[in-house]
């Protein structure tokens, strides 16, 4: 079974001089990057004492590090468990007792995430390295990678990835992307607790690229890497993508190495994927997918880039297959709403210890998306709405049952509902829509306040409502439809 390591093995025998990573001032050659992971591999199985299967969980922003320890990680069969470092102490407590990882490695911002944390912590600086040769572990199981992503419940699920799953996207849009095939510099932004960062590097490293690693993301700094290091291929979200069309005096600056953007993890207004090309002239590609789809299935390419078609999210790529089905599961023919459903070879080997959830999601070989849409005669696919709550405010998911879960504990509140609204800048902002118990003065500030102290920054509504009784069907069920069509009124979609 093929392991993400393959690609740093390959390379560094094919490429050994060329420059894998430029990072923090520093660059360090595929070569010289082969034998550091050799060396960080074997720390781990003989001074740590790691086993093919046991996983590590890894707590911090952007950093060469980072990108080092995920194919040690590889290397010595250990699945390797990013976390989202914007979640709060309890958030990330709750994930390590889904997840149960041997060590937890945390950058020294986040030194204090691991002191409550009830397993060994290590700083990436403390992990044993021991010279020797490529340890070339077999996986326990195959999985390479465990993304906590939530479900309805808010509870905390893994999705299971494996070096199959992740090296075939990379092959996917090497297809689509002439430009990725050509190498080059290439910017990894996005966050590595996500595969828009972590998958990004793997697949631009695939055809050979410099990833130029940015720690986090500042519009200002970003705009001046990319014209400072001569970036070729980037991924980007549509926010950063608002955020660097807005820097003064951004028409003026020099894009001319500037090749291709792929974007994606949320939908784009058509005004500011106009103003993007105009600005950056080079090619843009959206992508469409999931976290337990390892990333896209679906691909717009630049030439369909015009009309109606700004509005589709594209067809699946190669080796993938997506159809629209009803509630029975019937194909439905071009331009009916259902459910997009995906099969092909992206998709995870399942979730971590959620055999249920699993079996909920993926029927008869077929990934439930959870996402409305249509499908035109000629295959492109438009995603119109959510079966599902899930609200994608900046590229990051927010589970309206956690946060309702979080809201409805305080002693004010008789029951409330959690919707997106739209937002352009963020693509969506998280609404609370709440009842209060009788004779109650809680203000929308004192509730904020609550939930400031209790969620993550971009699970926190930025608004609440408050009304006297939330709209229900006829078996009780609160009807977020209804709540949310007001707010998505004259839009064609009601995704953002």
């Amino acid at each position: 079974m093929r392991t993400i390591a393959e690609v740093l093995r390959w390379r560094s025998q094919r490429h050994p001089e060329l420059p894998a990573i430029r990072y923090d001032g520093q660059e360090i050659s595929y070569a010289e990057l082969n034998r550091k992971t050799d060396r960080l591999a074997l720390g781990l199985i003989y001074e740590l004492g790691l086993r093919p299967g046991d996983r590590v969980a890894i707590l911090d922003k952007n950093c060469a590090a980072y990108l080092e320890l995920l194919f040690a990680l590889d290397k010595a069969g250990v699945v390797a468990a990013p976390i989202n470092w914007r979640l709060t102490s309890t958030e990330v407590n709750q994930i390590l007792e889904d997840i149960k990882p041997r060590i937890l490695v945390v950058g020294e911002e986040f030194r204090s995430h691991g002191d409550s944390a009830k397993v060994k912590t290590l700083s990436f600086e403390e992990i044993p390295q021991i010279e020797g040769d490529d340890p070339s572990r077999d996986k326990d199981g195959t999985i390479s990678w465990q993304f906590a992503t939530s479900g309805t419940t808010g509870l905390p699920k893994g999705a299971m990835l494996t070096g199959h799953n992740v090296l075939n996207v990379g092959l996917c849009l090497a297809l689509e992307m002439p430009e990725l095939r050509e190498g080059g510099p290439s910017l990894v932004c996005m966050p590595m607790f996500h595969l828009g960062g972590a998958g990004w590097a793997v697949w631009a490293m695939q055809e050979g690229a410099t990833l130029v690693i940015v720690r986090e993301i500042d519009p200002s700094n970003l705009l001046q890497i990319i014209i400072r290091e001569k970036i070729e291929t980037a991924l980007l979200v549509p926010a950063v993508m608002l955020f660097l069309t807005e820097i003064p005096g951004v028409r003026q600056a020099d894009f001319s190495k500037f090749k291709h953007v792929v974007y994606g993890t949320a939908p784009i207004a058509p005004d500011l994927l106009k103003r993007c090309i105009d600005i950056f002239e080079c090619r843009f590609t959206q992508i469409y997918g999931l976290t337990e789809t390892a990333g896209p299935f679906a691909a717009l390419p630049f030439e369909h880039h015009k009309g109606d078609r700004l509005l589709s999210c594209g067809r699946p790529m190669f080796g993938g297959r997506a159809r629209i089905i009803d509630e029975s599961g019937k194909e439905l023919p071009p331009g009916e709403i259902g459910e997009i459903v995906y099969q092909g070879e992206n998709l995870m080997a399942g979730y971590w210890n959620r055999p249920e959830a699993t079996e909920d999601v993926i029927r008869d070989g077929w990934f439930h998306t959870g996402d409305a849409g249509t499908v035109d005669e000629e295959g492109f696919f438009y995603v119109k709405d959510r079966i599902k709550d899930m609200i994608v405010t900046g590229s990051e998911n927010v589970y309206p049952a956690e946060v309702e879960a979080s809201l409805a504990a305080h002693p004010d509140i008789v029951e409330i509902a959690v919707i997106g609204v739209p937002d352009d800048r963020w693509g969506e902002k998280v609404k609370a829509v709440a009842v209060r118990r009788s004779g109650s003065s809680l203000s929308e500030l004192e509730l904020l306040a609550w939930a400031g102290e209790r969620l993550a920054g971009y699970k926190r509504p930025r608004s609440v409502d408050f009304v006297e009784q939330l709209p229900r069907n006829a078996s009780g069920k609160i009807l977020k439809r209804a709540l949310r069509e007001p707010y998505w009124q004259g839009r064609d979609r009601a995704v953002n």
